[in-house]
């Protein structure tokens, strides 16, 4: 890696606890930024502009541990195309419905 490509990095990192309304506001200012086509984020004077591609390569772990849970999502994206199509995902606030064996019918 040459000098200059070390002086093009933008890089922020931001961790905070914080109420779910809050986490909500930067969700939901996230989604209007990827709709306009053109995501910045800022922080003490520096910011990092981003252009998303026409395809996201969209990450999502869920992880539940007796009194602790976690969720993390990951956005990438360089102009690659889609080479497989995973099992759809759903996002809600309602828990399935147990599944019915077909002994039980």
């Amino acid at each position: 890696m040459s000098k200059s490509d070390k002086s093009d990095k933008k890089e922020i990192h931001f961790e905070k606890e914080m109420k779910t309304a809050e986490v909500i506001s930067y969700l939901e200012a996230l989604i209007k930024s990827l709709k306009e086509g053109k995501v910045v984020i800022e922080q003490g004077g520096q910011f990092v502009s981003l252009t998303p591609g026409e395809i996201i390569d969209f990450e999502m772990e869920a992880r539940q541990k007796s009194d602790k849970e976690r969720l993390s999502l990951e956005f990438n994206w360089c102009g690659k195309s889609i080479e497989t199509e995973p099992e759809a995902l759903k996002i809600s606030s309602e828990e399935p419905a147990p599944a019915v064996s077909e002994n039980e019918e």
